[in-house]
């Protein structure tokens, strides 16, 4: 299987490193889907990913890729629930990052939770560092 994941959807699960080696596990190539590759690069070093490939969200993109890693199945995981306009309809199959999260394992980040996490671990370093 050859496995891209938008980085948008990437983002919103917890632990994307994690994520992206479980994928291996199952997937020949796993990459990204970006709008720009300077983006997919810092993502990518920041969370230790390793890509096999980084593709741009058109329709051309993707059917290149196709024709580049002749795997049995080609599946992106995206954020939106509906199919994108830019996947092509031959070769390739369409996940929301919901369902793909659910069938997997994989724990999508609940941002009301993480935004409260991190204030409060920042207001106690400014506590601490005034006493």
């Amino acid at each position: 299987m050859t496995l891209a994941f938008e980085l948008a959807a990437l983002r919103q699960v917890r632990e994307p490193q994690a994520v992206v080696v479980d994928a291996r596990r199952w997937a020949r190539n796993v990459g990204l889907v970006s709008t720009g590759s300077c983006t997919a690069h810092a993502f990518s070093a920041e969370h230790l990913i390793r890509r096999d490939f980084q593709v741009a969200p058109t329709t051309s993109s993707f059917q290149h890729l196709s024709s580049r890693h002749t795997t049995e199945r080609h599946v992106l995981v995206g954020e939106a629930p509906d199919r994108p306009d830019y996947l092509p309809q031959h070769h390739w199959e369409y996940f929301a990052l919901a369902d793909a999260a659910s069938a997997a394992g994989w724990e999508i980040e609940n941002k009301e939770t993480t935004s409260r996490i991190q204030l409060t671990s920042w207001l106690a370093r400014v506590l601490r560092s005034l006493g």
